[in-house]
């Protein structure tokens, strides 16, 4: 284009006018960038469970003896969540790893109840939906359960299931509750609006008001972290409705880009640039992060104490795989996070070393 204008030929502006003006048309009626196309859905049902099976996958949750487990912040967080286990009678998994360090190969082989690392080439397709990357189209996990709710990005597409009763897609243009520091103002929500249709005007703009703090990112997975104590708001009143038998969450909390600050609050310079952020100081952002869900998740847990729903859950809180901040190391890649409670476990360590997809599936087959 620029070639065409330097050369100041009337033909040469003909061209670019058409072209511009094809796509301006073209966009007028292409609905594939719809937000209409957001998979949410919720269906009617008259069922009631007492109980509930809740299994909330944590993306790039490090487990307990992981590499970043191994310095001082990754201590306190052990601490930390061994505290937490101890306080609501958790059964914990302390040298658990992934079968891959990739979502795709963990979370397929979770959901069929194998460790099998093939499991991904059966059951994953590219998805024909511009805000889902994949579908999965077999879960033996989920053929367990007659009302599921489910709690996705856009990643993976775990709704196309008859009894998915309903599927809560993350959705950047509904109006959401956002944690203190986020920046929630006019200009975040039009250029985070503006960045998800694709455009390279949109992305600069983005990238810049963010790197000058006039604006915060709702899309994923920033967006995760600025919400997740709704998260648990919505679990809650899912638990409370007793609608469904299986509740599955799969957020992009802990992963990368970063974003809680000491008091769990939201800082969004610290999303940026983190590819540069030495490894000393990933892991102690990591730690960081991973102390903010332990928080999150004891407040969770004692709101539903409060209002006397704490026994009837079975939750598991797991990750399909390590935090990744050191390529090429198992014990950053692969070291995972998993622990149960429900009404009838009690404290307990298991030091053994464990593959998570088989414990998984042993979980879920008995």
């Amino acid at each position: 284009i620029f070639l065409l204008i330097k050369s100041k030929n009337k033909k040469a502006y003909d061209i670019i006018f058409i072209f511009l003006l094809t796509i301006f048309v073209f966009n007028l009626f292409d609905k594939t960038k719809s937000y209409k196309n957001i998979v949410n859905f919720e269906k009617i049902s008259d069922s009631k469970y007492d109980m509930v099976n809740v299994v909330l996958l944590l993306d790039e949750m490090s487990g307990l003896t992981s590499l970043e487990s191994q310095s001082n912040s990754g201590k306190l967080f052990v601490s930390e969540a061994k505290n937490f286990f101890k306080d609501f009678n958790f059964k914990f998994y302390s040298d658990i790893n992934s079968i891959n360090r990739h979502t795709l190969h963990s979370v397929s082989a979770y959901l069929n109840l194998t460790d099998d690392i093939k499991t991904r080439e059966k059951v994953i397709k590219k998805s024909h939906n511009y805000f889902q990357e994949y579908v999965i189209t077999k879960s033996v996990l989920f053929e367990k359960f007659n009302d599921i709710s489910i709690y996705q990005n856009i990643h993976v597409n775990y709704c196309n299931f008859d009894n998915i009763t309903k599927c809560e897609s993350y959705n950047i243009f509904k109006d959401k509750n956002f944690l203190n520091g986020f920046k929630n103002n006019f200009l975040t929500k039009i250029i985070s609006d503006w960045k998800i249709n694709g455009s390279i005007a949109a992305a600069l703009s983005w990238r810049f008001l963010r790197q000058v703090r006039v604006i915060d990112s709702k899309l994923e997975p920033e967006g995760h972290k600025a919400t997740f104590g709704s998260l648990f708001q919505d679990l809650k009143k899912d638990i409370m409705s007793k609608k469904y038998d299986l509740i599955f969450v799969h957020s992009l909390v802990p992963h990368t880009p970063y974003g809680f600050d000491k008091n769990c609050n939201y800082d969004g310079k610290r999303s940026i640039l983190n590819r540069y952020t030495p490894l000393e100081e990933k892991i102690k952002q990591h730690n960081l992060e991973r102390i903010c869900v332990i928080k999150f998740l004891r407040n969770f847990l004692n709101d539903l104490k409060k209002d006397n729903l704490i026994d009837n859950i079975d939750l598991t809180v797991l990750s399909d795989h390590g935090a990744r901040t050191k390529r090429k190391d198992p014990s950053s890649e692969l070291s995972i996070f998993y622990a149960r409670k429900n009404s009838s476990t009690s404290f307990k360590e298991i030091k053994e070393t464990k593959i998570g997809q088989r414990i998984f599936a042993e979980q879920f087959n008995n």
